[in-house]
């Protein structure tokens, strides 16, 4: 609470002096009836001039408080985030499938590291483009978080009927189509792919040209490890889907990525366990802070009217007694 014209309240130094004229005004003469058998109080502080004078003086306080303009403070704060635009990239050829990170599948592990960099987020907008032999989109940027973890619970590696193999050059040009509109101070792309390009019909070199062109980092993420790994590979049986393990070889091309990263000011990032993907994704938020600008606003809303009902009530009881009540004193 504050007034707008503190000033006015000086004048209340002024009532004590007005309650002494307005009751040395109004004072009834020491003899009175009495009427209808009622007894007329002994104590001053009930006598008509008395409390006649009182609510006068209380209307004058009020009056004075209203003029005095007082007024309730809230405060609002504006608040403008300059966000960042995100797509992850996933690769989801079967590959992804061996489990060489830790306890669980490249995939498992790749997921919940993206589920938890999604709900780091606050402002930014994020897409979501999976690719094996074929990309496609489950998601656009978008800031419906609940539509990005409900599309990354749905992703298996070799699911949603795409070609297998691993066409990164384009992945990372699809969604550079998604960002390539985007009006956001910094637009990023997170790349995870445990393969080297071997299908696709946009070299990668050529997509990360793109991205430069679009002003896009691109954050390539090589998981896994090389050389010969057991790859799990789902067999159909009348008994339901299995899996049959076979030794493949794992080749990475980490030069490819690394070049791609560099050329748009991304970063390039070799990671062989869990933890260590963990700590990716969080120099990546380091890196990609959205910037928050904040203006607080302070606003005055007049409460005088409650004090001058509360005077206009005072002055109105005041009146009514003197018209009624108080005649029986006279």
């Amino acid at each position: 609470m504050r007034f707008a014209y503190p000033w006015v309240l000086l004048a209340l130094v002024l009532i004590p002096f007005a309650f002494r004229l307005w009751k040395r005004k109004q004072s009834l003469p020491p003899i009175r009836l009495q009427l209808f058998g009622f007894n007329p109080p002994r104590s001053s502080l009930f006598l008509p001039d008395t409390v006649q004078t009182a609510l006068k003086s209380i209307a004058l306080v009020f009056l004075l408080i209203a003029l005095a303009r007082p007024q309730s403070i809230s405060k609002t704060q504006e608040r403008k985030a300059n966000g960042v635009d995100i797509v992850m990239v996933l690769d989801v050829s079967l590959s992804m499938l061996i489990q060489d990170m830790g306890d669980a599948t490249r995939m498992e592990i790749a997921k919940e590291t993206f589920k938890q960099f999604i709900e780091g987020r606050t402002n930014d907008r994020i897409g979501f483009v999976m690719f094996s032999g074929e990309p496609i989109t489950l998601a656009p940027p978008t800031l419906d978080y609940g539509l990005l973890l409900s599309q990354l619970r749905t992703v298996e590696p070799g699911g949603n009927g795409l070609r297998d193999g691993t066409a990164i050059g384009d992945g990372l040009a699809l969604a550079i189509n998604r960002l390539k509109k985007s009006s956001a101070k910094s637009r990023i792309v997170i790349l995870l792919t445990d393969g080297d390009n071997n299908v696709g019909r946009i070299d990668p070199i050529t997509a990360g040209e793109l991205a430069q062109g679009y002003a896009v980092k691109v954050y390539s993420i090589a998981i896994g490890t090389e050389g010969r790994v057991k790859q799990p590979l789902p067999v159909i049986t009348p008994l339901g889907k299995t899996f049959q393990h076979v030794w493949v070889e794992n080749r990475l091309n980490p030069t490819l990525l690394a070049q791609i990263s560099e050329k748009t000011q991304g970063k390039f990032y070799r990671v062989q366990d869990e933890q260590a993907l963990i700590e990716v994704f969080r120099d990546i938020d380091r890196l990609e802070k959205t910037e928050i600008t904040t203006k607080d606003k302070l606003n005055y809303h007049e409460e005088f009217l409650p004090w001058v009902y509360a005077a206009i009530f005072c002055l109105l009881a005041e009146r009514i007694l003197a018209a009624f009540w108080w005649r029986q004193w006279a």
